[in-house]
């Protein structure tokens, strides 16, 4: 065991090594005991804290790495492992491992009392499963010939912070494991107990009173004020979003924002900042400033007419407004065709006639004439009798 725990030591102090030079804000370590709960079969809570049910590992048993990628949400990987009895399968002081990853949601994110929920999955070993009988009835058994499985596990977790880069963690998962026709028989409870740091700078809320601990270029932390006092010494080192981008470089100052948008938000993460995106909503393309490509519903006619029915006058009231609202700086064709039936001649003027309807139509309910261009291009056997409205590419 001595063994163990000096791997979980050198793991944790590789990690510190390793993350704490650039990855301010966003990396943590947890590292300390874990409690396994094998509880009575088909009763998850029953004898929950029965002391044969729990098994402590040694004082050093667990560490977890987690990067937060978004602020209510990080990646874990967690490591377990050490010497554990199984009273369900009368199995004493066997090796028990698990690794797993997966994803934390945090509710009150960069908060001194910060609670998340935790899912994932990951590998399960447990060496003394083989050729062990468990006995579930009179007349039942259940038996399995593996030592490592698959499991998905997920609970509730708290980081207590006791100063802007250190706390105590809690947390405590269910842990479903799959094996062949074994319903719950190898599940369990794991609670885990230990310390957690945080590398880098970082902002803390507490009592709603903001809490700022800082690293110069030695790694050395300086002194902890609170926000109103630095606001007295520093009138001009307001961050008024929380998005780390001063209010005075700060084009969006009220609203969260992206460095590479000046502190302005991108709602729709088109890469397109909203204060550019004609669709600020909708994820669209540059070439269409920030709109998507829009398609319109083509226009139908009866044989040998270029009069509009109750229906597309109705979808010309769609395209219409699209148009101005939408897609108020584009210019638009509006191409008319017709089917093979009757002289080309004939056909080309219908083409111009059906294209003129929809054109006097758009007009009479607001766009501008002049972002629109009529062309009757006649026959067109794959089109048939049909007015096609589409973009003009400048």
């Amino acid at each position: 065991m001595k063994n163990v725990n000096f791997f979980i030591v050198a793991l944790f102090a590789f990690f510190s090594s390793v993350f704490s030079q650039d990855s301010k804000e966003k990396w943590f370590i947890r590292i300390g005991a874990h409690d396994i709960n094998y509880y009575p079969i088909r009763s998850p809570f029953k004898d929950f804290f029965m002391k044969k049910n729990n098994n402590f590992n040694p004082v050093i048993s667990s560490i977890e790495l987690e990067h937060n990628i978004k602020k209510h949400i990080g990646l874990y990987l967690d490591a377990s492992l050490g010497m554990v009895d199984n009273p369900r399968w009368k199995v004493g002081n066997s090796f028990f491992m698990k690794f797993s990853h997966g994803v934390h949601l945090y509710i009150l994110p960069h908060y001194k009392f910060d609670p998340y929920l935790r899912l994932g999955g990951g590998y399960h070993k447990y060496n003394n499963y083989l050729n062990k009988e468990l006995r579930i009835s009179e007349t039942q058994y259940f038996k399995t010939n593996k030592k490592n499985f698959f499991l998905l596990d997920g609970g509730l977790g708290l980081n207590l912070w006791l100063v802007s880069n250190f706390g105590i963690n809690l947390q405590s998962t269910y842990n479903h494991v799959f094996a062949k026709q074994s319903n719950d028989f190898l599940n369990f409870w794991k609670h885990n107990v230990g310390l957690i740091f945080r590398f880098g700078n970082l902002k803390i809320n507490h009592d709603h009173t903001k809490i700022v601990a800082e690293t110069d270029q030695d790694n050395s932390f300086v002194p902890v004020e609170k926000e109103e006092e630095k606001k007295n010494k520093i009138c001009c080192k307001e961050d008024s979003d929380d998005d780390g981008i001063l209010d005075k470089e700060d084009l969006c100052p009220n609203q969260f924002g992206f460095r590479k948008f000046k502190g302005c938000p991108d709602t729709d993460l088109d890469n397109i900042p909203d204060y550019e995106d004609k669709c600020p909503n909708k994820f669209g393309k540059k070439e269409n400033k920030g709109c998507p490509d829009v398609v319109f519903s083509p226009i139908l006619f009866y044989l040998s007419k270029y009069s509009l029915s109750p229906h597309y006058l109705r979808i010309i009231n769609e395209i219409a407004e699209i148009m101005i609202n939408s897609l108020p700086d584009y210019k638009f064709y509006i191409n008319g065709y017709t089917d093979s039936h009757g002289k080309s001649h004939f056909n080309k003027i219908l083409s111009i006639k059906r294209a003129n309807s929809v054109f006097e139509a758009l007009v009479s309910r607001g766009v501008d004439p002049s972002r629109i261009e009529v062309r009757g291009l006649g026959i067109e056997k794959k089109k048939g009798r049909r007015v096609e409205i589409i973009i003009r590419k400048s």
